[in-house]
């Protein structure tokens, strides 16, 4: 059976993207023998059981590392520019061909590397890292941050004892028609401090009569949206008087296990906010979109309340004036249920208003193909365990 990272590779090298940048930079010539030695003596005095190499280059010193380490020890070769691998492999590069401990991992995301690596169990303190020295310019310095990224992070212990008073506001902004509503607002337990749900309608009347398994405290707001998101998540934010918040759209679930970490990690003082992979089930439960930013496609949506956070841009808000470090619950993703819960003209209808409120800016359309890898794959795996991540103060 093929490992996660091949059938990841594969999937991506199958897709050429318009506008993909190319990396045209000029490879060094290296001595990869006397490299490889050198690596393989300190992986070997490290005690390390794997070998990650960030950058493929001109495929050499892969190929030799795949050929001199020892059978035992993997090697994950790194490469962020899916279109040199193509191109090498019309040269017959292959390192992992005869070597079941060898594995590509391509993507153009630096996330979506960095994700797997970590997702399937690879830490920097049980690897050897390798920045190819063969590698220049451009990609010298992306394969670089995927490396500082990598051997950055800090994965820390949740606290055992946390803090019961924390409050804890969910809410999201709805619109009347959205699907499935009686589902989304069932998913919040109970424990919550409060429910802010900001309906996109002029008169209460509109808003929909909702069953919800749950005793939790709901608000409803009546704020016509006018296609202007930021501005619609900044009326949400103005009516949460919790200490910390956390916001879903219609079609997101977090698991029960996930809404309880929350309570943990809102006891951590040293994070002001936390990302959330997101998976977007695509064309089925079965599947995932992934590849060239589709996925992990992190979603900072847990954050302590301050008067400084607000929101910007009417379409792909983003959050800012967040002080302090930020981190990345992995093993908490969002479950993103488009495809699944909305048809094809739903979907397209959402994207022209896209359209709209950005006044050309953007074109959004809906593609027939995505590159995706069966859901299993993508996430958490249960033998590995995943602590929340701080990230590096210096981020890409």
């Amino acid at each position: 059976m093929k490992h996660p990272f091949d059938l990841y590779s594969e999937q991506i090298l199958s897709f050429k993207l318009e506008g993909q940048k190319q990396d045209n930079a000029v490879v060094k010539s290296c001595k990869t023998e006397a490299i490889v030695q050198k690596h393989l003596q300190f992986a070997a005095k490290s005690g390390s059981s794997s070998i990650i190499l960030f950058g493929t280059g001109d495929g050499d010193l892969a190929e030799d590392l795949a050929k001199y380490k020892p059978e035992w020890m993997q090697l994950i070769i790194c490469e962020l520019y899916p279109e040199n691998i193509q191109k090498l492999r019309e040269s017959n590069f292959a390192p992992d061909a005869n070597n079941s401990n060898t594995h590509l991992l391509v993507d153009s995301s630096i996330w979506a590397i960095f994700m797997l690596l970590i997702q399937y169990g690879f830490t920097a303190g049980k690897s050897h890292l390798i920045l190819n020295p063969c590698i220049q310019d451009e990609s010298k310095k992306k394969h670089q941050s995927l490396q500082k990224l990598f051997s950055g992070c800090n994965h820390i212990q949740t606290p055992e004892h946390f803090d019961t008073d924390v409050k804890i506001s969910a809410a999201a902004i709805v619109s009347p028609d959205e699907p499935d509503l009686n589902s989304f607002i069932s998913s919040f337990p109970a424990w919550l401090y409060e429910l802010v749900l900001i309906w996109d309608c002029t008169n209460y009347s509109d808003i929909p009569g909702i069953s919800c398994d749950s005793d939790i405290k709901i608000v409803n707001i009546c704020n016509p949206l006018n296609n202007d998101f930021a501005s619609q998540r900044n009326v949400m934010l103005s009516h949460c008087r919790g200490d910390w918040i956390i916001y879903l759209d219609a079609d997101e679930r977090f698991l029960n296990e996930d809404w309880e970490l929350l309570k943990k990690v809102a006891s951590y003082k040293q994070c002001e906010g936390w990302y959330f992979p997101r998976l977007t089930f695509y064309p089925d439960k079965d599947y995932c979109r992934m590849g060239y930013g589709l996925w992990p496609d992190l979603q900072l949506r847990f954050f302590r309340k301050s008067s400084k956070i607000k929101f910007i841009n009417k379409v792909h808000e983003q959050i800012v004036g967040l002080e302090g470090q930020t981190g990345i619950i992995a093993g908490s993703p969002i479950r993103h249920l488009t495809h699944l819960i909305k048809n094809r003209d739903e979907i397209e209808s959402k994207l022209a208003n896209f359209n709209n409120a950005t006044a050309g800016k953007f074109n959004h359309k809906l593609g027939s193909e995505f590159p995706k890898l069966a859901s299993d794959l993508l996430k958490p795996q249960k033998n590995v365990p995943l602590l929340p991540i701080i990230l590096p103060s210096i981020i890409i």
